[in-house]
């Protein structure tokens, strides 16, 4: 799995489709009730600076900064999802609060110590080193800085054969466990405040959203191709399979770091 996956996957025409299938800003199947959970927890205020990594068009840092009036960068791999994102945010007048940027989660455009909380909404699947992530994650926050995300996970055994079926479907180069972001997490001198299995959520979420998709099969055929349609739902169904056969689920995790952050490698801007 390389960067040139994810970038396919989420093209401008994979990005539009992902969101009509999911909702308005969101390429995340929580949607805006995820974010205002991630919020809660990690107890984000007006005078709260965010980072979202993995933002895509922009939904999660969007809705803080509307909600919350806080100011929120987001960093995104993929070009036009940062163009698209910008664009949202200067047509809703919040430029002033977001900012959406382009860079790598495993090596971050960012100085030491500028973000007060690190969320991510159902991304990190798609980051390759998810060690290196949180290393820099540690570097770019303020001391006592809090992580808080979502994530799908793998949750049952899989063969190479059916792992390499669900990764594909995903774009994704491999699923962490929820033990092993908790294990991750402490061993970068974070303390685990909440860590949870989601997956019934995240089951009942996928429902939702599968049945979106096959009501969208004449408009998306008509618009794309028939072809186009059978492609998206053959990666759902991988992914609705792994659901159904308790391989694959989701998890939130909350965690505060101890002592001062803002330290490791210092990233070249």
């Amino acid at each position: 799995m390389s960067t040139s996956d994810v970038s396919v996957n989420y093209s401008q025409t994979g990005s539009e489709l992902i969101e009509k299938i999911y909702s308005d800003d969101y390429l995340s199947i929580g949607g805006r009730t995820s974010t205002d959970s991630l919020a809660a927890e990690a107890g984000i205020t007006a005078s709260t600076h965010v980072l979202d990594v993995g933002s895509g068009l922009g939904g999660p840092a969007l809705h803080l900064a509307e909600s919350k009036g806080c100011r929120v960068t987001g960093l995104d791999i993929v070009a036009s999802n940062i163009r698209t994102a910008n664009e949202r945010a200067e047509a809703r007048a919040l430029d002033h609060r977001v900012d959406f940027q382009l860079g790598d989660a495993m090596a971050m455009p960012f100085e030491d110590g500028q973000f007060d909380v690190i969320l991510g909404q159902d991304a990190w699947c798609h980051v390759p080193d998810k060690d290196k992530l949180i290393a820099e994650c540690v570097r770019v926050m303020t001391p006592g800085g809090i992580i808080a995300f979502t994530d799908w996970l793998q949750v049952g055994e899989m063969d190479s054969t059916y792992l390499a079926d669900v990764l594909s479907a995903m774009a994704s180069p491999n699923l962490a466990t929820l033990t092993g972001y908790g294990a991750m997490l402490e061993q970068h001198g974070f303390s685990i405040m909440k860590q949870e299995d989601i997956s019934a959520a995240f089951i009942d979420q996928y429902n939702v959203i599968y049945a979106r998709l096959e009501n969208l099969k004449d408009e998306i055929s008509e618009t794309f191709s028939a072809k186009v349609y059978g492609i998206i739902l053959g990666k759902n169904n991988s992914i609705r399979r792994a659901f159904a056969d308790g391989k694959m689920g989701g998890g939130r995790i909350i965690a505060k770091l101890n002592g001062r952050g803002g330290h490791g490698r210092k990233t070249q801007l």
